[in-house]
């Protein structure tokens, strides 16, 4: 039986792709395949770190334009992510393309759906997309995704609940175990969970089987998280992305967080606020903080919303 096709991106798209990144030249490769296991894991954490922190964690096309759709199509994708002034997506939108990207590199990987939790035991409806990569003999969770509390390099799926580094002084981890919201006890999934410092207790951030999705799934997942009042994509605006620092300046250490004001945290810290008073306001910080310009016809598309920022 054949398996069903998925898309790739020409040589000339992955150059686009890298330099929509800005990955360095010497860090540019378009074949994985013969890569050993340890050289293929580097690369793609690598090119985890590189995509957090160009592409940006936002939900901008729900609430500045006049469609208020959100396409998973490969060359819209494209178009929006990589030939666009600065914009990126939402958690399928991000991951989606991301995983084209690994595909396209000679990565094996297939997607799978998950459940993000909403406080205690309240795990709704799967809304969120992860990649699950394959080298050598192991499987990685790989996230784009999910904004400054998903991952920030590939983690592999280990029953020993290994600790490891997020932003400084945040630790992550996945667990293999059930959830309380279960009623069979003899359920067993992973579990994503984040710890903001040493003080802190791990939070549960998302859960997920190692089930394949198909691409069917995420036509229906997608609907709802862009179409239903319940969800706080269409309720709130997010743009948030991933900060370099560090003695050689490859190194993640803080995140940029656009809502209602923009944010700078640094190792955990807030270093630096600005207030909106206006939607003049947020749209200025779009474009200053995050490169994004939106036209005339996208700027109106906010009129009237819940999300608008309305003068005082």
């Amino acid at each position: 039986m054949q398996t069903q096709e998925r898309p790739v991106y020409t040589k000339v798209q992955l150059g686009k792709y890298f330099d929509r990144l800005k990955l360095p030249i010497k860090h540019r490769k378009y074949d994985v395949s013969n890569e050993s296991p340890e050289n293929a894991l580097e690369y793609l954490s690598l090119l985890q770190k590189y995509h957090l922190v160009a592409i940006p964690f936002e939900n901008l096309s729900l609430h500045y334009s006049s469609h208020r759709q959100i396409l998973l199509h490969s060359d819209e994708l494209y178009k929006k992510i990589v030939e666009s002034d600065g914009r990126g997506g939402y958690c399928m939108e991000n991951t989606c393309i991301f995983g084209i990207l690994l595909r396209s590199l000679g990565f094996q990987l297939y997607s799978a759906g998950a459940r993000v939790n909403e406080g205690g035991v309240c795990w709704p409806r799967r809304s969120h997309m992860i990649n699950l990569v394959k080298i050598g003999e192991h499987r990685y969770m790989v996230d784009v995704g999910f904004g400054p509390n998903g991952p920030t390099h590939p983690l592999k799926l280990d029953h020993s609940g290994s600790i490891s580094k997020h932003i400084t002084p945040a630790s992550m981890r996945l667990q293999w175990r059930n959830i309380d919201a279960n009623t069979s006890p003899d359920q067993r999934l992973w579990v994503y969970e984040l710890k903001i410092n040493d003080e802190s207790d791990f939070q549960e951030m998302y859960c997920f089987t190692e089930l394949e999705f198909l691409p069917t799934d995420y036509e229906m997942m997608n609907y709802y998280t862009s179409t239903s009042p319940k969800i706080f994509f269409t309720q709130k605006i997010v743009c948030a992305k991933m900060l370099l620092g560090g003695q050689a300046n490859d190194q993640i250490i803080g995140v940029v967080i656009l809502q209602d004001d923009v944010k700078w945290r640094i190792h955990g810290e807030k270093e630096r606020e600005q207030k909106f008073e206006s939607e003049e306001d947020r749209l200025k910080a779009l474009d200053e903080v995050f490169g994004i310009k939106l036209s005339p016809v996208e700027r109106e598309g906010i009129k009237d919303m819940v999300s608008e920022i309305k003068r005082q």
